[in-house]
């Protein structure tokens, strides 16, 4: 059996279609057999990683997003986006706006697996080194702070002290982490979340979206100079349009448009495993 790697991209809530992906796996019959993840892609890998199906993550961010007790639906049925901020916990700590403990509590909840060492499929996870500008992978330790600190995104959730190391989001350095894998697996495979950005003509953006697309910027640029050097055997673009890095209430939006890379990723890796 031939050792498939799958690399898991940042791009906020367009990350949702990673659930789509992980359904290729299960109707293959197959397990990946390491997964790498920055960022949301983080999330989505320790998810699945731990043996959580796409199905039961589904319904766990259906939970999350549109149960009548969430506090992301009040934001949902109302139009102005600070209200997201329900969500989440403000608490202005040195180095970000959110404090990001009402997530790790959610993170514990869901992902009962603590440590890299009990998860049922090996898992790295990509954050950036704050004082060294540097990739730091982890794969090995306490499993919710990596994912905490691989989303902590700069101005927002503040750094995260991990093994004497201040750690930030890892979309800063490696947005698409399909080559810390490539050592482990016969076959790499890399789902990129990321996005153009829509183009509007009614007058300049706001603030916040000025700064998320400053980000998705630097990330895409990152991308595109790493894929000249080096590509995964299976890329796989699910062009999600129409969705701010922060509208996860789109998620069947998302879910819908990420059909056809779906079975293009589904075509592809069933061909390169019967080689």
């Amino acid at each position: 059996m031939k050792r498939i790697g799958l690399a898991l991209g940042s791009g906020g809530a367009r990350g949702l279609a990673h659930i789509i992906m992980f359904e290729v796996f299960e109707e293959l019959g197959i397990n990946p057999s390491i997964i790498s993840g920055t960022s949301i892609g983080a999330i989505m890998g320790a998810s699945y990683a731990s043996g959580i199906t796409s199905k039961e993550i589904k319904e766990v961010v259906n939970d999350l997003i549109f149960h009548k007790n969430s506090k992301f639906w009040q934001f949902y049925t109302k139009s102005d986006y600070t209200k997201m901020l329900d969500f989440i916990d403000v608490g202005f700590k040195p180095g970000g706006l959110i404090k990001g403990e009402k997530f790790l509590k959610i993170l514990r909840e869901e992902i009962k697996v603590n440590s890299f060492e009990d998860l049922k499929i090996p898992l790295k996870i990509v954050t950036t080194e704050y004082w060294d500008h540097e990739q730091i992978i982890i794969d090995s330790g306490d499993l919710h702070k990596a994912v905490i600190a691989s989303f902590s995104l700069p101005g927002l959730f503040p750094p995260v002290n991990c093994n004497s190391k201040l750690l930030i989001d890892g979309g800063m350095v490696n947005p698409l982490p399909y080559d810390i894998i490539e050592d482990d697996c016969d076959i790499t495979i890399a789902i990129d979340v990321s996005a153009k950005k829509d183009k509007q003509t009614n007058g300049p953006p706001p603030s916040y979206e000025v700064l998320f697309s400053a980000f998705q910027i630097m990330q895409n640029s990152i991308v595109q100079e790493k894929l000249k050097r080096t590509k995964p055997d299976i890329l796989v673009n699910t062009k999600i349009k129409g969705v701010r890095i922060h509208e996860f209430m789109k998620s069947e939006s998302i879910y819908n448009q990420a059909e056809k890379a779906k079975d293009k990723l589904k075509r592809k890796l069933s061909r390169l495993i019967e080689k």
